[in-house]
This record gives C-alpha cells, structure tokens and sequence, in this order.
C-alpha cells in the first residue's frame, strides 16, 4: 500500500501549503467602519437570508450520522467549499455556485499581537462576519485555527515560549467566545499539520511526554498536565466551555506515520473527546506538481488519481489508509481542502486551471466514502493560482448537483 507523501523536508507542510493562506484570508477581511454597521443584524449586505429547511434527526446509529444530526443536517453525506472568500461583506464563491453546499470554511491565521486574524475586523469579528453570511445561506460555518505556523510549522520550541503560548491560547478563547456567542451549529478545525510534525519530530514520545505550557496561560484547564496531551485535552475543555454548540476536530497527517500510529497519537492527544476528524487528499491540484510549477515541486509523486484503480495512486489506496483512522478513532471523517481541478486527459496545466480528477472520483463513490467512515467532503484551494470554482469549468457544480438529486444516506 502507497504511503501519503510526506513533506519534502521537516520545515514545512506537504508543499508549503499554508504559506500563502493568511493572504487568502486577509483579502477577505472587512474594514473596520463596515464591520461595525452589519455585526449584530441580519445577513451581510449582498446576501440575502434564505429560508432553510429544518432537517429531523431519522435516528441512525454511525457516528458519522450523529453528526451530521448534531449541526442540524440531513443524515446524508455533507458537501461544503471554503478558502473562497471575494473580499467583501462576508461573501465568498459558495454562496454563488449555484449547487446545494451544506459547509463553509475559512481560515483564521496568525496569533494575537503579531498580526493575526483577530486585527482583520475588529476585536476578531471576521469570524462573527462570515458565520453569519455561511447561516444565511443555510450552510453551517467552519473556521481552520492555523496559528503554530507562524514562526515555523515544525517548530517545536513554540509549546514551551511562554510569550508564543500565551498569544496562541488567547487567539483560541478568542475564536470559541465569538462563536459561543450564537446557539447555532458551528465547526472548528484546529492546527492542521502541527500534530503530524509533533509526531514526527518526537519519535517514540507520546503526547503526555511532550512539553507544552497549558495551565498557566488559560483559564478553565486547572490539573490539566503541561504536555501536548494537556493542550488537547484543554482545547476540548474550552471548547465545551466557551461554545457548546461548536463542534471540534484535530487534524490526521498521514505523512507523519502509518495510520495506526497516526491514530495512537491523536488518541494520546485526547482525540477521542472531539467530534470529527479531518484527512485530506493532496494540498494541491495535481496538475501544479506535474507541472512543477512554482511551490509546487516535490520529489515523490505521482499525484493524478487513477481512475480504475489499476496504478497507484488511487482511491482504494487512500480509502484504505482512512478508514484505519476511522476504525482507530471512532470519529467520522470529514475529507478536508480537497483540490478542485479541472477535467482534462494531458498532465498539468496552467495557473488557475491545473487539471485534477478527485472531484469526480469521490463525488463518483460517495457510498465508499462512508463505508469508510465518511460525514463529509469540502473542497477548496490550498494555495495561491490553483484551480477554484470559477475556473474549473463547472466541474464541482455539475458534480455537486447530480450529487444532490441523489445523496449518499449515512447509516
């Protein structure tokens, strides 16, 4: 069985994927005066609020069925789309795609005090913001905490700088107190790649073996250990605290190991009091890496799905490697940043249009999907000139509505 790629060193992501999301995100940001006008009441201008459906739980049994109850959505596989932002008043390309999405994410980057998402509006209303226009549009709002990036995602010695801790834990709190402030459903998806790269560069620790400053810099984690154990334990801790409506998940790096270990580490962590678990495909179109385009090279590959499963890599090969975390976690599993593409048969590509195939291939087998403990798929891009829903020539559209006509039950 292929392996996930591992990055292609020990200083960054898979491809240096998150390097260039604060400029994602930051191009959304509001200004301060408009913030303040449309905070507190209805949908933000040039949205209009839609009637959404009420969904009642029908009573299945598989944990990724109870979830998708938990945030008020059909018992069905969960489609979503993020990283989409246009830059004003909480819109973004989801709203217009014109196909039913239940999900919408975006990412909160950086740390208090050092330019972070919290100064994009005022006292961290960009999250207040843009939940609001996503349950507008009947979607339920999901936010990516990325902040142990910012001086190096494998730097280690973060956990245990006090100064770094204490901006990393007020920039937690912060984004649970503005969702905590609506009953309604929401999702948090905390430091995607940290926990591979604790895994990998402590070999044979566990979580509770692992220094990281806890109870000192938060409020409400009093007897919690000051290892990475504690800090997921007290992330749960808060969450609960601060927004029970909102659902948490830790992020599975299968570069950091086989999936078992992968599992053992995230369990160690406190995985098993959260609500999903987020996996992913690829960070990029595959056509970016065939085409070795800037940021996109690597050494490994290849990366293009084969569709009949005949050559690796392909679906098998990843639904295999998954449904181990699912089996060792319990957690549903919600796909994650999955590259959009656009359809063509010749490798590679140009900016903004690279090709990929995963849109048709996991929308082409959903029912697998959940057999291997799926609640949900979100795509979106990874980086700067990947493919997005406006030039991937109406693939996720077209996908996502026959799709609709007939969705994936989960048992």
């Amino acid at each position: 069985m292929k392996a996930e790629p591992r990055p292609p060193t020990l200083q960054r992501a898979p491809a240096g994927r998150r390097s260039a999301a604060a400029a994602l995100c930051l191009f959304g940001a509001l200004g301060c005066e408009e913030a303040r006008k449309f905070i507190d009441d209805g949908a933000p201008p040039g949205l209009e609020a839609l009637d959404c459906p009420e969904h009642r739980a029908t009573g299945g049994l598989s944990p990724a069925a109870r979830f998708a109850a938990s945030i008020g959505k059909p018992e069905r596989l969960l489609l979503g789309l993020g990283n989409d932002s246009q830059g004003r008043k909480g819109q973004a390309s989801a709203y217009t795609l014109g196909a039913p999405l239940d999900l919408h994410y975006l990412y909160l980057v950086g740390l208090p005090g050092r330019g972070g998402w919290d100064e994009w509006n005022p006292d961290g209303r960009y999250v207040d913001i843009n939940a609001r226009a996503a349950r507008s549009q009947c979607m339920v709002p999901m936010f990516t905490l990325y902040a142990m990036a910012v001086d190096g995602e494998a730097n280690m010695a973060a956990l245990t700088d006090a100064a770094y801790m204490k901006a990393w834990w007020k920039g937690l709190n912060l984004v649970l107190k503005r969702l905590g402030r609506s009953e309604e459903p929401s999702i948090l998806h905390v430091e995607p790649d940290f926990w591979g790269f604790a895994q990998q560069l402590n070999p044979g620790l566990r979580p509770d073996q692992i220094p990281a400053k806890v109870s000192d810099f938060t409020e409400g984690c009093d007897g919690l250990p000051d290892t990475l154990q504690g800090l997921g334990q007290c992330v749960v801790a808060r969450s609960r605290a601060l927004s029970p409506s909102t659902k948490i998940g830790f992020h599975a790096s299968l570069w950091a190991g086989e999936p078992e270990q992968v599992a053992a580490f995230l369990n160690g962590l406190g995985a098993a009091d959260t609500d999903l678990l987020f996996v992913e495909t690829l960070d990029r179109d595959a056509g970016c890496f065939e085409a070795r385009a800037p940021d996109c090279t690597r050494e490994d590959g290849p990366w293009y799905w084969d569709i009949d499963e005949r050559r690796s890599p392909h679906l098998g090969e990843h639904l295999d490697r998954v449904s181990a975390l699912h089996r060792e976690t319990g957690l549903p599993l919600m796909w994650w940043q999955t590259p959009l593409g656009v359809p063509q048969e010749r490798s590679g590509g140009s900016p903004g249009a690279y090709r990929d195939n995963r849109v048709p291939i996991l929308l082409g087998n959903t029912a697998r999907l959940v057999e291997s403990g799926g609640v949900g798929v979100v795509f979106g891009s990874g980086f700067a000139n990947q493919t997005t829903v406006e030039t991937d020539g109406g693939q996720l559209r077209a996908a996502a509505l026959a799709y609709s006509e007939e969705p994936t039950p989960l048992p």
